[in-house]
């Protein structure tokens, strides 16, 4: 339970900053670095992922 806690207060935060994000900067540049953020993420996942197989 507070796991699902955590997890929707996380959630409700991104969906805040975006927004106020989205006050001060352009649409089209919002998007791409966005974009560019959740592709970092991303690959941020597969490294870890990769790293934790080649455990010596």
């Amino acid at each position: 339970m507070k796991k699902k806690m955590i997890m929707m207060a996380i959630v409700i935060a991104v969906i805040v900053g975006l927004l106020a994000y989205y006050q001060y900067v352009p649409f089209w540049e919002s998007i791409v670095s966005i974009g560019a953020f959740l592709f970092g993420v991303y690959l941020g996942w597969l490294a870890k992922g990769w790293s934790d197989k080649q455990v010596i």
